[in-house]
Order: C-alpha cells, then sequence, then structure tokens
C-alpha cells in the first residue's frame, strides 16, 4: 500500500452528525479492468438501491466525498470491489489505489457513523487491514461450494442451507486467526469447514464482511448471495426493494398453429389446436405447482388469447363440454377464474404495417370477445402478435402479409418504427401495458435491469420486454421440442453451441440455468412460450409445466424468497411504478436520510409531482421474505420509522 501521497487521514468536521446518514451506497473501484463492479452495481440494482462508483485510480477519497456540509453521512454502506483495491499500473507492479491517507480517511468515516463495509472479494491477508483470516497454503481452488453456517444463515436470511456451487471463481480457503481487538465469525464455508465468507469487527468497532470467492454476477453463488451481502451491507434498511416474480405466458390460446414432425424435421400440414382435455390436465399441472413448491404458491399461467379462434356460442362446462360445438372454448368458459386472460389480438395478424381500422377491429374486437366469452381479462394489457407494430420488423414490408405465415426478416429499427396506427388502436382501447420481447435490444432499457420502457412515441403506452425460451411455437412434445432446439444448438445446427445433441432432461437443466438467472435477478419479465407446448404429451405433463417444475426445483433447492406472480394490468402498473421509482433515484430526485438516533428516515422528493418510493426496513408496510417494504406516494417530505436489523 502506498503511504499516503495524494491524502493524509483528516479529522471529523465540527458539526459531524453520526447518526444521520443517506441512505446511498459508495461502491469504491480499482479502475480499468476492476473485476468486480459489474457484480456490486448488480447486487443493488436489483434491489434498487441508489449508489456511487468512485473510480479510486482517478480520484481521490477525501472527506468531502464522504460528508456532507452539514455533517452528515452521505453513505450508508461502502462496498470494495476487492479488499485491497488492487490495480496494475504497470505490468508485474500491483498496488493498492488508495494510499494509507485515503484508507485511514475511509476507515474514521466507518467507525464514526457505524457504516459497514463489505470486500466483495479479498486474500485475507493482513492489508490493508486484518480480517482475522489466514489463507490455507495450496488449498486455492476455482471449484469448490459454500455452506451457510448458523451466523452465516442469519445474513442470508433467504438462503435454505443448501451448499450453493462454486465454479469459475478463484477461492482462498481460510481459517481464523486470532487477532487482537478482532472478532471473526465464519458465514460460509467449504466441504472441510475452511471458511470463504466472514463478518468481522474491527478493534475500532468497525463491522466489515470479506468474501474470499472471486465474484461475477453471471455465476450462481454470486446471484444466490447477493440479496443477503445487500441487507446486511444497508442493516435492512434502504430506497427500493429486491421482489422475485415468475410469470409465464401462454401465446395464441384458441388459435391453431404450427406442429413439427420429430422425424421429419418438417411442419405437419394439420395444424395443432390444444384440447379441452389438455387445458383441463393444464389445470391439475398449475395446481400441483403450486402445492409442491411453496415459492410459487401463487402461480398462475397467463393464457395470451387470438378470440377469432374461439366460438362465442358454446357453454361453457367441465362436464358436458364433450357435447359442445368447440370443446377447447367450452372448457375454458369453465376454468376461466384459474388463469390470467391477456388481449393477443383477435386473429394473430401482424401489425407493422397496418391501416387503423383494422388494428382497432384486432385489439378492440378481442376486447369484445372476451366479454362474450365471460372472460375477466386484463382491460389494460396486450401482447400484439409476434410483438409486430413495435419497431423489429423487414422495412420493405408492405403490409400484404399480415395474415399468412411468410417469414420476413426482421431487424431493431427501433420503437421510433412502432406503428403509429396499432399505438393509437390500443390507447383507444384503453390499453396501457404492451408485451415486447426482450431478445429485442430496443424494447427494454439497458441502463436499469429492472424497468420497463416509457413507450416514445406515445407515453400513455407502458412497454414491458418478456423473455424468450427455447420451446418452440412447433413443439408439443419432448421430442418436437428437441428437434427444434438441437437443430439450432447442436453440432452441425444453424448456430451451434453445445458438442453434442441434448437429450430432454440436459435441456431442462440448461434452459432452467437461465431462468433461475433470470428470477433471482429481481426483474419483473414474463417469460412466455405457446398454446402448443400445453399439448398433455402424456398423462400430467405438458413442456410447458415441465419447464415451470425444472426452474422451480432448482429456485426451491437455494431460495425461500416467494415468487410472485401478478395479473398482467397489475404487474404493468408495478413495473411502471417501479420504473418511474428507479429513474427518479437516477436523476438523484429522490432522496432518503436515515437517523439512527431516532430509526427514522426523511424521504424527500426533489421534483415537482408525486413519484412513488419504496422503503425497505420500514416500519409498516407488508412483508416480504424476511424484511418489510412501504411504498409512498411522494411530493415533499415524509418521515417514516424503521427497523434496522
Amino acid at each position: 500500500m502506498p503511504s499516503g501521497t495524494r491524502l493524509s487521514a483528516q479529522g471529523l468536521p465540527g458539526n459531524a452528525q453520526t447518526d444521520r446518514v443517506d441512505l446511498k451506497v459508495l461502491v469504491l473501484s480499482s479502475g480499468a479492468g476492476d473485476f468486480g463492479i459489474d457484480s456490486a452495481t448488480a447486487m443493488l440494482q436489483q434491489g434498487g438501491v441508489p449508489f456511487d462508483v468512485l473510480d479510486a485510480s482517478q480520484q481521490t477519497l477525501d472527506q468531502s466525498r464522504l460528508i456532507n456540509a452539514d455533517g452528515s453521512g452521505k453513505y450508508q454502506g461502502v462496498i470494495l470491489t476487492s479488499s485491497s483495491l488492487i490495480n496494475e499500473p504497470s505490468p508485474g507492479n500491483f498496488i493498492s489505489t488508495l494510499d494509507s491517507g485515503e484508507w485511514d480517511t475511509l476507515f474514521q468515516y466507518e467507525a464514526a457513523y457505524k457504516v459497514r463495509q463489505l470486500a466483495l472479494y479479498g486474500y485475507p491477508g493482513v492489508a490493508p487491514e486484518d480480517y482475522g483470516l489466514r489463507a490455507v497454503p495450496g488449498a486455492e481452488t476455482s471449484t469448490t461450494s459454500m455452506t451457510p453456517t448458523s451466523a452465516g444463515k442469519a445474513v442470508f436470511k433467504d438462503l435454505t442451507g443448501t451448499a450453493l456451487p462454486v465454479q469459475y471463481a478463484y477461492s482462498y480457503p481460510s481459517v481464523l486467526e486470532s487477532v487482537p481487538g478482532v472478532t471473526t465469525t465464519p458465514l460460509l464455508t467449504d466441504p472441510q469447514g475452511r471458511v470463504l465468507a466472514a463478518t468481522s469487527t474491527a478493534a475500532d468497532g468497525r463491522e466489515r464482511l470479506l468474501v474470499t470467492t472471486a465474484e461475477n454476477p453471471y455465476l450462481l453463488h454470486t446471484e444466490l448471495m447477493g440479496y443477503g451481502l445487500v441487507q446486511w451491507l444497508t442493516k435492512g434498511v434502504h430506497l427500493g426493494e429486491h421482489r422475485r416474480f415468475l410469470q409465464v405466458d401462454i401465446d395464441d390460446f384458441f388459435s391453431a398453429g404450427d406442429q413439427l414432425n420429430a422425424q421429419t424435421g418438417q411442419l405437419y400440414t394439420k395444424p395443432f389446436r390444444v384440447s379441452a382435455g389438455d387445458l383441463i390436465s393444464v389445470y391439475y399441472q398449475q395446481r400441483d405447482i403450486r402445492s409442491t413448491f411453496k415459492a410459487a404458491s401463487n402461480f398462475r399461467y397467463s393464457l395470451v388469447f387470438n378470440g377469432g379462434g374461439a366460438k362465442t356460442s358454446a357453454f361453457g362446462s367441465c362436464l358436458f363440454y364433450w357435447l359442445s360445438s368447440d370443446q377447447l372454448t367450452s372448457m375454458a368458459k369453465c376454468l376461466k377464474d384459474d388463469f390470467d386472460w391477456v388481449n393477443h389480438t383477435k386473429d394473430h395478424l401482424r401489425m407493422d404495417v397496418m391501416d387503423l381500422k383494422t388494428a382497432t377491429d384486432q385489439i378492440a374486437g378481442n376486447f369484445t370477445i372476451a366479454s362474450k366469452l365471460g372472460l375477466p381479462v386484463n382491460r389494460k394489457s396486450l401482447v400484439t402478435g409476434e410483438h409486430s407494430g413495435l419497431g423489429n420488423m423487414d422495412p420493405t414490408d408492405d403490409g400484404s402479409h399480415n395474415d399468412d405465415d411468410v417469414n420476413l426478416p426482421k431487424q431493431d429499427l427501433g420503437l421510433g418504427r412502432s406503428n403509429p396506427n396499432m399505438l393509437q388502436a390500443a390507447d383507444s382501447s384503453g390499453v396501457r401495458y404492451l408485451g415486447a420481447d426482450h431478445s429485442v435490444a430496443s424494447q427494454w432499457d439497458a441502463s436499469c435491469l429492472t424497468c420497463g420502457v416509457v413507450h416514445p412515441l406515445d407515453n400513455k403506452l407502458f412497454v414491458m420486454a418478456r423473455w424468450p425460451i427455447n420451446i418452440y411455437y412447433y413443439a408439443t412434445n419432448p421430442a418436437e421440442t428437441l428437434k427444434g432446439y438441437n437443430n439450432v444448438y447442436a453440432p452441425g445446427g444453424t448456430r451451434p453451441y453445445w458438442d453434442h445433441a441434448l437429450n430432454y432432461s440436459e435441456f431442462l437443466d440448461k434452459e432452467s440455468d437461465l431462468a433461475l438467472t433470470h428470477m433471482l435477478g429481481g426483474g419483473a419479465f414474463p417469460h412466455y412460450m405457446h398454446q402448443t407446448n400445453l399439448n398433455q404429451y402424456a398423462l400430467g405433463k405438458s413442456v410447458a409445466s415441465d419447464w415451470v417444475q425444472a426452474a422451480l426445483s432448482k429456485y426451491s433447492k437455494y431460495s425461500t424468497l416467494p415468487l410472485n406472480t401478478y395479473h398482467w394490468d397489475d404487474l404493468g402498473a408495478y413495473m411502471q411504478s417501479h420504473t418511474t421509482e428507479e429513474k427518479a433515484k437516477t436523476a438523484g430526485s429522490l432522496k432518503g436520510i436515515w437517523d439512527r438516533k431516532t430509526n427514522t428516515v426523511v424521504l424527500s422528493n426533489l421534483s415537482a409531482g408525486t413519484v412513488p418510493v419504496t422503503l425497505t426496513g420500514a416500519d409498516g408496510g407488508s412483508l416480504y421474505g424476511a424484511y418489510k417494504s412501504q411504498v409512498v406516494s411522494l411530493s415533499g417530505n415524509r418521515t417514516v420509522g424503521v427497523t434496522p436489523r
């Protein structure tokens, strides 16, 4: 560590208010090439926690960066992307980007303002400070597992206690070392009982947490640890909330669609439409999912329907449906309250180039059919066929193929190229929430990983991207699912990735890994499949429910946090409120000041109007996991009581 070449330790100002801190986290980075910055910012963004990043290789850490002019603290917690903030300014020359004076200034602030410090990764040595851990010589590894201790279960309250797998992450298994004035408590240990994460109280009373396993936002152990680390760092009191979702949409319901012949790789000439028997099986599959997986006790499928494929005159019955002129419609009427219903337009026409009258007929007409069927449809939500009309389109499309299966080559032309007729028809029909495609860059916000997008051509319409799944629209059973998947990702496929053609168990394993990442990330974005995927290929089984169960099996193995499933209109309202709040925090117009003496937070909206703000750790509000959160519609200031952990 360099001596104080940039800064000498500074004493506290005379007006120091050490009981008052802003609800914001400081992330200290070692500069270009910092491998820990993405993990730090991802876990904070997932919880909606405001933060600043200081590049210690370019900026000096002095008292003015830590303490406000009125003497209150600027930060409630500090994250070190690595425990020593090591940088390599020249080949083979490794130094800390903070000099001794800056470290002293940081430690003095943490001690005086009782601010916790999280070192996301570090070698368990003595510099710049001693955590009371020592690396076991020769035990370094990039493959191990982490099991919570009893103390670890108190920090990682959401985890089940199952060992977390660690792969591709360099680790320093450690043992405790007695250090005067230091108390070290292991949180996570490897199979040999050696320490991989621990809290440590310094001689000056500072509370620290060190992880000796490298972090990466795309690795499972980091995804699973992030929630607990942030709650520990903030003492369970922070702006924003971390909330998880499982929303599964089934598109094209009531319509007939393509089916793949798994032997020939060609499409059958006869289209496939789910039967009444398939739907009642899905009803029982859904019920079994809720009873099997406690975290998904409110799960239900959203049926994204094309009313033109239904028969409004069919009677509703679960007993005598077989006498109906359309058995599926009769069964759907009977089970209407057991699913969520979302407008997918009347006939699934392509809407990139379409006149206003036709667009209105497709959108408003489908709402009319829903009313005739008695479906409890979401009146404010719409998913167009193929997410069309939102600018991901063939730029030469002239609208002559809107009602056929011609696959036009799509380009992401941006939401600005949305069809204004579709937008006007949606708006005039009462739609406020539009489903979009998360695989299309312009249809989601890369700057806010849990946000939706206000449509640039109509600010009354809010765009919510949906995750595609590699169960293709023409697959009714495992064989067809694998045929389509391996035609793409197996050797010889159009985009080969794996070294062999996957079997069904391997396929579900890979796809549920992706689903697990999405669920742990805290975004409310739905996943979507198609009506063919609901086919009962064996008693009580469909490829859609196979995917759901595989994802939930993995999630429930590690986490106890409930997975929310909202009605689409409620989902849109939640995500729009969440996005408004996140944008306000990014703009700096929302803030909170925590007085630890009175355990109150003063929330402030510095902008005109009213903005929603969520406070985790509030005394009121609703319980999610182990923490309460309260949503306040804020104009001006408001004081809220909190309970730190």
